[in-house]
């Protein structure tokens, strides 16, 4: 018996060979995710909703993690129904700096010093 190399099947069209891209360049570079950014850029823009519709109503869910009552909104216009929230951020509004270079804006804002991660010290007995 021979053995064969396997060799992947070529892309049906030009967005499945990107997105077979992007899963071999995420899986490289997992190792060298930082831990307090990893995650922040393979979120969706948009919250996680499941719409489930019945005979006397559409049942709408929304994942919004981190969004106060307060700074939530929900309205119906026609058919349009909006959902738009704000999540608070703790940070130092005094340390903010943005900067600008080839198109490119970068903002920093430093956390307040009671949101930092601390250091607990674990005592053994």
């Amino acid at each position: 018996m021979d053995l064969v190399r396997w060799e992947r099947p070529a892309p049906i069209d030009l967005w499945e060979a990107f997105d077979g891209l992007r899963g071999e360049m995420d899986r490289a570079l997992d190792p060298f995710k930082s831990p307090d950014i990893a995650g922040l850029l393979d979120r969706p823009t948009a919250p996680a909703i499941d719409i489930v519709e019945t005979e006397e109503e559409y049942f709408v869910v929304a994942d919004l993690p981190g969004v106060e009552k307060r700074d939530l909104e929900v309205s119906v216009a026609g058919s349009l129904l909006t959902i738009k929230g704000e999540k608070k951020v703790d940070q130092d509004s005094g340390k903010i700096a943005a900067e600008l270079k080839d198109g490119v804006l970068a903002v920093r804002i430093a956390k307040r010093e009671d949101a930092k991660t601390m250091l607990i010290e674990v005592a053994v007995q």
